[in-house]
């Protein structure tokens, strides 16, 4: 009992600073209760390995997109995108998006998806085309961005998908200092505002002689993990990947957004408490969302 009050405490924590937003279907029954995480004037940034979507054909396509309306959220980047054709049926169902995909990704596409009347799109290209192996030939999808709030904000957007499992430590710590170099290179470049999203494919939390990413995790000065702090706060309830369990989903900025960061505030949102089959109709994975007013 005790323990089940201490969940239920920490869900409405991470709930709190949410409005929920109810959704009908077209038979006027409700479906589901979603946080709205849209902030006035601010970025919602979420990542969320969508699991060789779609999974269910048009069921996860339909519910896919009662999702994300129903959370508001600003960018959604996206991993493991199956069909290309089949995404895009899911756009032509959202309410004021458009998106961008990689060129260079062969299968389990990366996608961005972006509230179009928000945005302005300055360049796209992909990373590391030389270096696929390292990055599971899934070279990442590398954006600049223009925030047209209040205060236009630039800023660039990375969202990657890293190698799991067999040899996976090795590569994950390749690409890690591979992402490395080239991110302090664009920052001594003058290319500001660096936000790294996606599936990293490990935990933050394992020990030094076990952790694929300690060459970002030595360097606080000049980046941060966002969900670092939340993930150690309330691991079990928190986790990203719940099925092994474990927080793989990872959100990395650079030291010009450590002030957004302090104000900010990031969440797991747990869709399988608000849809019953989550994890067989959608994903393995949970989005992970990162807030922040520029």
């Amino acid at each position: 009992m005790f323990k089940n009050n201490l969940t239920i405490c920490f869900l409405y924590l991470v709930f709190s600073c949410a409005n929920p937003v109810e959704k009908k279907s077209n038979d006027n029954s409700s479906e589901a209760l979603f946080p709205d995480l849209n902030l006035e004037d601010g970025i919602e940034v979420v990542t969320w390995n969508i699991e060789r979507f779609p999974k269910l054909g048009q069921r996860t396509i339909d519910s896919v997109a009662n999702i994300i309306n129903s959370l508001n959220a600003d960018i959604y980047c996206l991993q493991e995108i199956s069909s290309l054709p089949m995404f895009i049926e899911l756009v032509e169902m959202l309410d004021g998006y458009s998106y961008i995909a990689s060129d260079d990704t062969d299968y389990l596409n990366l996608v961005v998806l972006y509230k179009e009347n928000q945005f302005i799109v300055r360049s796209q290209s992909s990373l590391f085309t030389d270096s696929v192996y390292e990055f599971a030939y899934r070279p990442p999808l590398r954006i600049e961005l223009t925030f047209l709030g209040e205060t236009p904000f630039d800023f660039t957007l990375i969202n990657m998908h890293l190698k799991c499992c067999d040899d996976g430590f090795n590569r994950r710590v390749a690409s890690a200092s591979i992402l490395y170099e080239y991110l302090n290179s664009s920052v001594s470049s003058g290319i500001v505002n660096h936000i790294v999203v996606g599936d990293w494919n490990d935990d933050l939390s394992d020990s030094y002689n076990q952790n694929s990413f300690n060459i970002f995790l030595d360097d606080t000065s000049n980046y941060k993990y966002v969900n670092y702090d939340y993930e150690s706060q309330g691991y079990n309830t928190a986790v990203s990947f719940p099925s092994y369990p474990s927080f793989i989903d990872h959100i990395m900025i650079s030291k010009d957004l450590f002030e957004e960061a302090k104000n900010g505030d990031v969440q797991t949102i747990r869709i399988g408490d608000y849809i019953s089959g989550y994890d067989q109709i959608i994903s393995d994975h949970r989005p992970v969302v990162w807030r922040f007013t520029p």
